[in-house]
């Protein structure tokens, strides 16, 4: 949109708003559609001024519009970068809009995932990744790691993120690389939909060693199985990482093996913690859990389970009004409390430690680890690492572990 333009365009009609009951009041600009997934939180004033546009006004009459309300030294300059960046997040009736809807639909069409960490998180070079990702196997010595795990915890951070957060990836990795598994269930923390608890896709995972094939068979099961409709949601799994670090180290790791995968977002458990109540509690919740577990015995897979979390997020970044440094200590010992009930096969205790807490170190693994425990039930777990990568440029911490289970 150039906002040089006589006309200015219109906002979409499909475009929704949400009013904060808080002061000063203000609302929430979102697309329900999902083309874009920004919610935009504004002032309620700018309402009146956004049904002006209609795809017929010019902009020096939005100008009179605003100077004769308000008066003649009246600011315009704000408003027009205000559309500007409405037109940037595909909010407004514009070519823009129309590029990114088409792009969308051609997503959502399509049976394969393309990956959206190629070429920053990880190369997006075959040779050169192979490379990354035998450095970052190598971070952790696997003569020290018991083989035959049933299910891993790791970290889906940035694997250029320092040697603790590459062993804590490493160590889990190397529990199961003598398995024979054909299936992979991935839970993965959604951070950018919250649909459903568990929101499933139905697309493979495009990678640069090549694509990791979703089970479909097992899905259209699951589907069966459970006595309600199952959410599949494409959108939070359209620009979510935590499956698709997965899915490369997979790939890497079992390059010579015929598998699949099961993807499944884990959704927030903001509104347990909030009611006060608990997952297991809801009778949706442990149903697919149940058709989770039905359906892979009744095909007779052999499963390999990863979550695939981090741990705390706090600091300025994470919109905490404190430094992380001087709490990294204090956010040590939380953490450990937090990693013996994982390693205690506890996840009602793990959970209301956080629940307890209110998530105010805000726990991104909270659902995935969960609900991995409340699926496997484990016998025995091992935890191998744990770190924390202070971003001291950014005042924010986050931390993370490794743990295997039995």
């Amino acid at each position: 949109m150039n906002m040089i333009d006589t006309i200015l365009p219109k906002i979409r009609d499909d475009i929704s708003y949400k009013i904060l009951n808080q002061k000063p009041r203000e609302i929430i600009l979102f697309d329900p559609k999902g083309y874009t997934n920004v919610e935009l939180q504004l002032p309620i004033e700018i309402v009146p001024v956004l049904q002006l546009l209609n795809g017929n006004l010019g902009l020096q009459q939005l100008e009179n519009i605003l100077q004769s309300q308000f008066g003649k030294d009246y600011d315009v300059e704000p408003l027009y970068n205000l559309f500007k960046y409405l037109d940037h997040l595909g909010f407004m009736d514009t070519l823009r809009f129309r590029t990114l809807k088409e792009e969308l639909n051609s997503y959502l069409e399509s049976l394969v995932r393309p990956p959206i960490c190629a070429g920053g998180t990880y190369s997006s070079n075959p040779i050169e990744l192979a490379a990354q990702l035998n450095n970052l196997m190598s971070k952790y010595d696997s003569n020290k790691v018991k083989k035959g795990a049933k299910a891993i915890i790791v970290p889906h951070i940035d694997f250029r993120i320092g040697d603790d957060a590459l062993a804590s990836y490493a160590a889990p990795y190397h529990s199961i690389k003598e398995s024979d598994a054909d299936l992979f269930v991935i839970f993965g923390t959604a951070h950018h939909g919250n649909s459903d608890d568990f929101m499933f896709s139905a697309k493979d995972f495009q990678t640069p060693l090549g694509d990791v094939k979703t089970d479909r068979k097992l899905l259209d099961e699951i589907k069966t199985s459970a006595d309600f409709e199952i959410t599949i949601d494409e959108m939070a799994h359209k620009d979510e990482h935590s499956i698709e670090l997965q899915t490369v180290l997979l790939k890497h790791f079992f390059k010579e093996r015929d598998f699949r995968i099961l993807p499944i977002l884990s959704g927030s458990f903001y509104n347990y913690i909030i009611d006060k109540s608990n997952p297991s509690e809801n009778l949706r919740y442990m149903k697919i859990i149940k058709a989770i577990k039905q359906s892979i015995s009744k095909l007779n897979r052999n499963p390999i389970f990863i979550a695939s979390g981090d741990l705390a997020h706090i600091g300025r970044k994470f919109g905490d009004n404190f430094d992380a440094e001087p709490e990294l200590n204090r956010l040590r010992d939380e953490d450990q409390q937090l990693i013996k009930a994982l390693e205690k096969n506890k996840p009602e205790k793990f959970f209301e430690e956080i629940s307890r807490m209110d998530d105010k170190n805000k726990i991104c693994g909270l659902s995935p680890f969960y609900s991995l425990l409340k699926i496997i039930e484990p016998k025995k777990a091992i935890f191998y690492k744990y770190g924390q990568w202070n971003e001291i440029e950014q005042a924010s911490a986050v931390s993370f572990t490794g743990i295997s289970f039995y």
